[in-house]
């Protein structure tokens, strides 16, 4: 009895201490390769066509979110989920070190292959990664309590991205005038990232499981999974707003895959700039993450919800100020660059708020034969929402053939940001889940 009792803090420790350095690790290497920043920046070298831009900033969202709803199938009601987590994490992460080797021996060449290539990396990456952060989710909903999950990943996140200015400025050296030549300097990029994941995963390793309770176990397995998800679905209303607020918000993604390719093309800005945007969206994590941390530990989930909502509502309004007013960016271009750092900025923060944020307001309000299933369900529709910026390709290259560029950013930012107004206020109306509580 003394040594089980014994145990169990030494245990909670160690895996504090795992996540925090999971979450610090991952972040890191997460840091080299921001979808808005760096893979869309990658793909404008390669291609001029909007809509196979917005693919490959949509692949990295999409490919995470959509198969969830498969993975939460692979681990609702399992005993024991670390495998889920490890096996997939060690096949995924190895396609960002492929993918560096592609650029080395191909020169990138031709062009519009090594766009495909690079959507196939981010896709295998993420769809392996979708279902160890299933796994992932469901093991810390039992291994830590509400505080310590606040506490624990957001210093993790606020060291991670602390961490991750180095990140941004390696890549803002390798792509400088005088940095490597091309694509060797993005194949650097990607190998940082991959030694990221690849420490992260060894981190991994020496998480320690609190496996599922029996009884949860055999509550899971009552009736099927599809089921469990009508269930849900019909019986939980605060759900089904949280479902809707997400979706809403969550169409900014269509907005953030073009804010880079908008003011790079507006004022004609160096390469270089990339990596200045890189290291906004990584400062904008830092300081976003600090609030978040906080706003969680004191107020729980949903606070940390209002605050993210609001940022994703200020981001393509000021997108769209910009864009409605062309002197804007003619007579103040430093102006215009000051108020794109910030939605990037803007933009890095919301990033780091999905753990403390929605999701963990989820996992929190979940029962837990269902917490895989809400998760899942939660992610998956975010996936679909996801697929928004490649709509907002098409819609920009039909909008430019008829009344022309400026026009098609002036709408879509402008709806976009309506809908995340909508968005936000709906969040304000959601009811505080219990803040601490026993780890089931």
């Amino acid at each position: 009895m003394t040594t089980t009792t014994q145990a169990a803090p030494l245990d909670a420790r160690r895996n504090i201490l795992v996540y925090m350095g999971d979450t610090i690790a991952f972040l890191t290497g997460l840091s080299f390769i921001p979808a808005t920043t760096v893979l869309v920046g990658l793909a404008s070298r390669l291609t001029g066509d909007k809509a196979l831009i917005g693919t490959v900033a949509m692949s990295w969202s999409v490919s995470w979110l959509i198969p969830q709803l498969v993975a939460a199938r692979l681990v609702h009601g399992k005993h024991r989920q670390k495998p889920y987590l490890v096996i997939p994490s060690i096949i995924g992460r190895q396609m960002m070190l492929v993918f560096a080797l592609w650029l080395v021996f191909s020169g990138a060449a031709p062009a519009l292959l090594t766009v495909w290539v690079l959507i196939a990396a981010v896709v295998v990456f993420n769809i392996c990664d979708a279902i160890a952060g299933i796994s992932w989710f469901d093991m810390m909903s039992r291994n830590l309590t509400p505080r310590q999950r606040g506490r624990t990943i957001g210093l993790g996140q606020l060291i991670g991205s602390i961490a991750g200015i180095g990140s941004g400025l390696i890549v803002e050296r390798l792509l400088a005038p005088g940095g490597l030549p091309f694509p060797l300097n993005y194949a650097v990029i990607f190998v940082c990232a991959w030694i990221g994941f690849m420490a992260s995963l060894v981190i991994i390793l020496f998480l320690r499981e609190n496996p599922m309770s029996e009884e949860t176990v055999k509550q899971s397995h009552e009736g099927s999974f599809f089921t469990h998800i009508r269930e849900a679905l019909r019986s939980d209303e605060v759900y089904r707003r949280l479902l809707l607020s997400r979706i809403l918000t969550g169409l900014e993604n269509m907005t953030a895959a073009f804010y880079v390719v908008f003011i790079t093309n507006r004022l004609s800005l160096p390469d270089s700039a990339i990596g200045v945007f890189s290291v906004a969206f990584i400062v904008g994590g830092i300081l976003g993450v600090a609030l978040f941390r906080v706003l969680a530990e004191r107020y729980g989930a949903r606070r940390v919800i209002h605050a993210a909502t609001l940022l994703q509502f200020s981001a393509p309004l000021l997108a769209c100020i910009v864009a409605i007013y062309p002197p804007l960016a003619q007579a103040s271009p430093g102006l215009a660059y000051a108020i794109f750092i910030v939605i990037l900025a803007s933009n890095g923060a919301v990033g780091r708020s999905a753990i403390l944020g929605f999701s963990g307001y989820t996992i929190d309000r979940a029962p837990a034969r269902r917490r895989a299933i809400y998760v899942g369900v939660f992610n998956t529709l975010g996936g679909v929402v996801a697929l928004s910026p490649v709509v907002g390709g098409f819609f920009l290259d039909a909008v430019a053939r008829s009344l022309g560029e400026s026009t098609g950013y002036v709408l879509m930012f402008g709806a976009v940001a309506l809908c995340a107004g909508i968005g936000a206020l709906i969040s304000f109306g959601l009811p505080q889940p219990q803040k601490d509580g026993a780890i089931v």
